[in-house]
């Protein structure tokens, strides 16, 4: 295995390692309580935005916090390193501000998935990772 796959997630566009990276030093200073308060306050936001827009996909928003509920339970196990990145995709997904955005299109959270994914596996968590597909409603 290479070095750049036991240091940082991979398989992500520039642009999402970019954003991952900024959120990465962020979510240094931040609580995993805060972070898991964040993403159910994304999706409540997203409950609110999907009566007004019917394709955006809750169902896959919601499947991404119970991962992050997930990821929270095991939080202590986790390595600093792990930690840190899967802080950042928590705080990817709350963030509207991504590569797709969650309030505008039926794929707005794939980006999400693809960012939470590439972080469970850096961290050996491989089966809490999703498979947007089995969340499209079209």
């Amino acid at each position: 295995m290479s070095d750049q796959f036991e240091f940082h997630p991979t398989g992500l566009t520039r642009s999402q390692f970019d954003r991952l990276s900024e959120y990465a030093d962020r979510a240094e200073t931040i609580s995993p309580g805060h972070l898991l308060e964040e993403a159910r306050q994304h999706l409540e936001q997203t409950q609110q935005a999907h009566a007004a827009n019917r394709m955006i996909n809750v169902r896959l928003a919601s499947a991404i916090v119970d991962v992050i509920e997930r990821v929270a339970n095991v939080w202590d196990s986790l390595s600093a390193n792990h930690q840190t990145w899967l802080a950042a995709a928590m705080l990817y997904f709350s963030s509207c501000d991504d590569d797709e955005p969650d309030f505008d299109s039926p794929i707005g959270f794939e980006d999400d998935v693809e960012v939470l994914n590439s972080c469970l596996r850096l961290a050996g968590l491989n089966d809490l990772r999703l498979n947007s597909e089995d969340y499209d409603d079209a």
